[in-house]
């Protein structure tokens, strides 16, 4: 910019400077030059962007040839003895100088030469000296050489540097290394353990705990054996990365060691928390033990841990032996701790003991909390100790703790599951009072138990109070309580309304701010069925059906109560054809039928006088749908063909039934029972004969009041027969009057 500025105002001397200059250049390279040079200035101006930055690269391009060439130069000057291919230059020097085996200083120089000790290189020579210069960690390790392998001199530096940046690769030539004839036992000692501390640490560090246990297990067959130091530091190390059962796997795997001790209380402090986090209780006495063996108390964390392992455990009296233990020895003891214990014992049923330690915290001062009496009442509240619930309560409000939104659920939860339901609500008067901010479990609570005291009223005044200021909405639970408790009281319509209201309940985003759509919550599967049934059992068929619409619309599956649901009211009003459809759409919807389903459909095809369809459908049907149809759905079509006074129908059936099983002595009693009853002797008798014919279990008075009443009625061929049934059956024929 600067250039074109000044050759606009001095234009007429540099057209002299630009003449001169074509002089020179045509003179110097006899090349014709005329006005080029000029031209050149005068776009000078309109290129100074581009022409800058060829500049400045051009500058940085000189820069870096000229440091590149020192650098060569310098390199060629230092150099003082070729290093062998395939080693690396810094365990060579360390070596030659006996250097110690951390080495901070490493080097990839050339070896050096005649022609770089005498500072004159040329190509060829500069080629070969870059292929002699080739470091260990880039050349593949199997191809290193053996004997440069087996020295220890050279491996444990190399590897050492390795497990810094590249671990995979140290594993590789330390394993490399053992394959080629590496001796652990013929190495110095302290090469051996800084070599594994080095591997087994990096190994645990990258996550690979199966290659650090198969290295200590390589130290500690072959080896000098693993330090309580290495061991020290896997345990932390796994202990921080939260590698809570490897940690375990690596004291099971050194332990076999008999030589090794354990002084350092860390290493057991880790390995009880590792064992309280993993669930191995089984090791936690011994940890706990061996920590209190190494000299001093254990710390608060420890006595933490053990206090964790005895609530999963639930032994409260080794929680309380802890607690005293705590006191004894002057450790510090937070709210954790006794709340911790408090709630062992009061899983464990030992209130005098719960209340003995709740005096003891009160006496502390400053540590009993609001979850402290929670616990306790939570205890009394599930042994169904009502008045005691209310003491720890009234004991709270002494020591001028404010109850939680929980105290009251529990202090609810206690009342109406004693069904003092009028107490409840006195609970619920002093929680508005105290301000206690209201949430959707305690009013659905209190819902719950005026509907469980028969309190359907004031149930939903309830309901109408959590929907009056929109801050507490009801869920799901508060409708389907509200739902089912009005539909078994007969309230379809306002059973109805709820489901509405379910729908179209509007929820403010700060409190659901997960529900996008602004709607309220979806009904469940549950609340639908409830509806469906309590539609069809009230004749209310079309209503049903438009339940099961919606429940479609919601995307939620109907099960087969649902279905079997709607196929029973269809029985009311005989709608087979309807009934048909509904069953086919079931098997569409890839819902498999149950006996129930089979039993309702014999009931509609009664109710319709389709017992041809029964029938069939009771022969087809289960073994299409895979399902082994119970004896009670061949005994239901028999009576009912009976009913029909259908025999013919009720022999077949009866057939069917003999393919699938043998009728029990009740079912016999069943069937003949009807046949005496509607006075069809003659399907008696016959069912009696294929009875015998299958040695079935006939009751001998079930059989004789059949033959009975066919002497009776003067029916020769009936009597006939039922005499050759029972005389197959072993039943005597002679009337004794002993079954009346």
């Amino acid at each position: 910019t600067l250039a074109g500025r000044y050759l606009s105002d001095n234009t007429p001397h540099f057209n002299r400077l630009s003449a001169i200059a074509d002089s020179m250049i045509s003179a110097m390279f006899n090349i014709p030059c005329n006005g080029v040079v000029g031209v050149l200035l005068q776009f000078a101006p309109a290129l100074h962007v581009e022409l800058t930055f060829i500049v400045v690269f051009g500058f940085l391009w000189l820069a870096g040839r000229h440091v590149e060439s020192a650098l060569l130069s310098k390199g060629r000057r230092n150099t003082r003895k070729q290093v062998p291919l395939g080693m690396n230059p810094t365990a060579t020097k360390c070596r030659w100088h006996s250097a110690p085996a951390f080495s901070k200083e490493r080097t990839d120089r050339a070896p050096a030469t005649p022609e770089s000790r005498s500072g004159i290189t040329d190509g060829a020579t500069m080629q070969a000296a870059q292929l002699q210069r080739v470091p260990a960690t880039s050349m593949p390790v199997p191809k290193m050489d053996p004997s440069v392998l087996r020295d220890p001199a050279w491996l444990v530096p190399e590897v050492v540097h390795l497990c810094r940046t590249q671990v995979q690769r140290a594993l590789e030539t330390y394993h490399t290394a053992t394959k080629v004839g590496l001796s652990l036992s013929h190495m110095p000692q302290a090469e051996c353990l800084n070599l594994f501390m080095a591997l087994v640490t990096s190994a645990i560090r990258v996550g690979q705990t199966d290659e650090a246990l198969r290295l200590l297990r390589d130290l500690r067959e072959q080896g000098p054996g693993v330090t309580a130091a290495l061991l020290a530091s896997s345990t932390k190390l796994c202990t921080s990365k939260q590698l809570y059962q490897e940690c375990l796997a690596i004291y099971e795997c050194v332990s076999l060691d008999p030589n090794l001790r354990i002084e350092d209380k860390s290493v057991w402090s880790c390995l009880l928390f590792s064992a309280v986090e993993a669930g191995c209780h089984q090791h936690c006495r011994l940890f706990f033990e061996k920590l209190k063996a190494s000299g001093g108390a254990p710390s608060p964390k420890d006595y933490g841990n053990m206090i964790r392992f005895a609530s999963v455990t639930k032994e409260s009296g080794l929680a309380l032996a802890l607690v005293r233990e705590m006191r004894e020895v002057g450790v510090s003891i937070d709210c954790i701790v006794y709340n911790t214990v408090l709630a062992v014992c009061v899983a464990a049923d030992r209130v005098e003991e719960a209340h003995v330690l709740l005096d003891e915290m009160e006496a502390v001062g400053g540590i009993t909390d609001v979850i402290t009496y929670n616990t306790l009442a939570k205890g009394h509240a599930k042994a169904g100790r009502m008045d005691q619930c209310f003491q720890i309560y009234n004991r709270m409000l002494a020591q001028h703790i404010k109850p939680s939104q929980v105290t009251y659920g529990i202090l609810l939860d206690c009342c109406i599951n004693q069904n003092q339901v009028d107490r409840a609500a006195e609970v619920f008067h002093q929680m508005t009072q105290d301000g206690c901010v209201m949430n959707t479990v305690l009013y659905t609570t209190l819902i719950k138990g005026f509907v469980r005291a028969g309190h359907l009223d004031r149930a939903m005044q309830v309901y109408e109070q959590m929907c009056t200021g929109r801050s507490v909405p009801p869920d799901l639970i508060t409708f389907s309580i509200l739902i089912k408790a009005n539909c078994d009281g007969g309230r379809l319509e306002a059973a109805l309304q709820l489901l509405e209201a379910m729908l179209d309940f509007k929820l403010k985003p700060e409190v659901y701010e997960q529900m996008c759509t602004g709607r309220s919550v979806p009904p469940d599967l549950i609340t639908f069925s409830i509806l469906i049934k309590a539609n069809c059992d009230g004749g209310r068929l079309e209503a049903a059906l438009q339940l099961l619409e919606a429940m479609l619309d919601f995307k939620l599956k109907p099960d087969e109560v649902v279905f079997n649901n709607l196929l029973d009211g269809c029985i009311k009003d005989s709608r087979a054809e309807l009934a048909r459809m509904i069953y086919k759409d079931m098997a569409a919807a890839g819902i498999r039928p149950s006996n129930a389903t089979f039993s309702i459909l014999i009931r509609l095809y009664a109710q319709c006088e389709l017992l041809d369809e029964a029938v069939d459908m009771l022969r087809r049907e289960p073994a299409v749908q895979g399902i082994s149809p119970e004896p009670r759905l061949f005994i239901q079509l028999v009576l009912c063909c009976l009913r029909e006074r259908q025999g013919r129908r009720a022999v077949e059936v009866y057939t069917l039934l003999l393919e699938h099983c043998s009728p029990t002595v009740a079912a016999h009693r069943n069937i003949l029972g009807m046949c005496v009853k509607l006075n069809m002797l003659d399907t008696g008798a016959e069912i009696l004969g294929l009875a015998s014919k299958a040695n079935g279990r006939v009751d001998a008075c079930d059989a004789q009041q059949l033959l009975e009443t066919a002497q009776r009625k003067r029916r020769a061929l009936c009597v006939e027969a039922c005499m050759a049934a029972m005389g197959q059956l072993h039943i005597p024929t002679e009337s004794t009057g002993r079954c009346r």
